[in-house]
């Protein structure tokens, strides 16, 4: 053989002898680093609940100190409390922090939802104040409270200030609550457990008729307890309502007129909102443990019936920061109008309004209303017109291009009636509707089912198609449950040092 040839595969051989070497080393590196990132991100998580284990124990200590200055001195502290009108830390699982109030008078316990943002609960609170002492008989009918989640030391100290005119709750969590991800935002599992708490105590233990609630970035309008005291009887006579909502989606200056108009919606408003006791008798055993106002709006939680909203809303939202920031609240939340009519509501005829009757009315005008070929006939129009929609992608064009919420939840347009979305620009009062070609689009979360994708704030996508789940991801799902096991087994330890620290004792609540 020729020396060159030895020489060339001698040098062959050598290269891929390096190359296998090099591969072998960069292999074992890449999956030490692999290695390295998993445990990071396992002391991480791991550093996450160790911080969170330490805020629960501080607010267990709070509420067992709490217990003890009263077993101290029994009829002192009953006193302070009593004269503070405030609570001693509470859980949705714990006994009632409170018995029942007198009632008598009572149309609905107000309740202000806190957390973290002392400078806005000072804010809302002085509206809510001045609104409230506007009829001295609002004391009696419309109790004040705030009722702040966890024990944020400034939060706490703002409520604080307003006592003895509001009374005040906070609750903690005996455990974190387990996400259904891994990348799940824990921060909707707290709120809906907050919310649980709110509805327990108020309707389970204090018992009250109906409740409003609010959120600690709203200024009330002027009129805004005269229409929840006129409202309220609608909601106790006509079972195809569960909610009254001061709120609109589309109360936009823009698409605004009447400030003595009110419509059913099929798509639950929130926002300043309020429910009676036979409703959360229905959602008690079935409320989630996280996106509750997302379930409320299910159709299968829903069951046909709708809630009763203003055209122009009653409170106005001012929280630039928070869940809805920048282009969102700019666009959306700040061109609201407030209304700034004092209307007596009582005076108002809201027959209009019982189900019956407000469909054949609307029926009447939608016949009565041409059909417009787009957005821009519809907006230089004059009088009732009709702007149909062939799809949910169709309906999704149109409000984008007249800069409305454009959301869908489960088959239902924010604001709608049987699929009607009403709004008045310049001269028109436009019916955006379903024409009869109109196929409503399926659930978005079919029975037995669960969403699979997170989005970049940590809340659920509930549409598209499943994603692939991470390694790391199916671990989790595998190791949920007993991570749930293990979280319901300290709960209910801790339930039992409580109760058997102190003697549980319950407070009274007088008006």
């Amino acid at each position: 053989m020729h020396p060159g040839y030895v020489l060339l595969a001698t040098a062959t051989c050598a290269f891929l002898g390096m190359q296998v070497i090099l591969f072998t080393s960069s292999h074992h590196d890449a999956g030490q680093m692999a290695r390295q990132v998993e445990e990071t991100s396992e002391l991480e998580i791991r550093l996450e609940k160790a911080v969170e284990e330490y805020g629960n124990l501080k607010m267990a200590f709070n509420h067992l100190e709490h217990q003890v200055l009263e077993l101290s001195n029994s009829s002192g502290a009953a006193e302070v409390i009593e004269a503070a009108a405030e609570y001693p830390p509470g859980n949705e699982d714990m006994p009632c922090v409170g018995g029942p109030p007198n009632l008598e008078g009572v149309v609905a316990a107000v309740v202000t939802i806190a957390f973290n943002r002392p400078a806005y609960l000072a804010r809302h609170m002085e509206s809510v104040l001045e609104v409230h002492g506007r009829s001295p008989t609002n004391q009696r009918k419309f109790p004040l409270h705030i009722s702040q989640d966890g024990l944020h030391e400034e939060t706490r100290d703002a409520a604080r200030s307003f006592l003895p005119r509001v009374r005040y709750l906070s609750h903690y969590e005996l455990e974190a609550p387990v996400p259904h991800q891994r990348k799940e935002n824990i921060a909707y599992y707290r709120i809906s457990n907050h919310y649980k708490f709110i509805m327990r105590t108020f309707f389970d233990c204090f018992k009250f008729p109906r409740i409003i609630i609010l959120e600690d970035d709203m200024q009330l309008a002027v009129d805004f307890f005269s229409y929840f005291e006129a409202t309220a009887p609608l909601l106790s006579s006509d079972p195809t309502l569960y909610c009254v909502s001061s709120w609109n989606d589309h109360g936009q200056d823009r698409f605004v007129r009447d400030p003595l108009r009110l419509y059913r919606s099929d798509f639950f408003p929130g926002l300043g909102w309020m429910m009676g006791r036979s409703t959360w008798d229905g959602f008690r055993d079935a409320w989630p443990d996280s996106y509750w106002d997302d379930w409320i709006r299910l159709n299968s939680t829903r069951r046909g019936r709708q809630c009763i909203r203003p055209e122009i809303c009653r409170n106005f939202n001012f929280g630039e920061k928070g869940s809805s920031k920048g282009f969102f609240y700019r666009r959306f939340l700040k061109p609201i109008r407030l209304n700034d009519q004092d209307i007596d509501w009582k005076l108002q005829d809201l027959s209009y309004l019982a189900p019956d009757r407000y469909q054949a009315e609307l029926e009447g005008k939608l016949s009565e209303a041409p059909v417009v070929s787009d957005h821009l006939e519809a907006l230089a129009a004059k009088g009732m017109v009709r702007l149909l929609y062939d799809s949910q992608e169709h309906y999704e064009g149109i409000t984008q291009a007249m800069s409305m919420l454009r959301e869908w939840k489960d088959g239902v347009p924010r604001g709608g009636y049987h699929g009607v979305v009403t709004i008045l620009a310049n001269d028109a009062t436009i019916f955006i509707a379903p024409s009869d070609a109109f196929v409503p689009p399926p659930s978005t979360q079919p029975e037995g089912t669960r969403p699979l994708k997170v989005d970049a704030t940590g809340a659920l996508v509930r549409s598209g198609e499943k994603v692939r789940l991470s390694r790391r991801d199916q671990r989790w799902e595998e190791e949920r449950p007993a991570r749930l096991a293990e979280a319901a087994a300290r709960r209910e330890q801790r339930l039992i040092e409580l109760r058997n620290s102190t003697r549980t004792r319950r407070h009274s609540y007088t008006l």
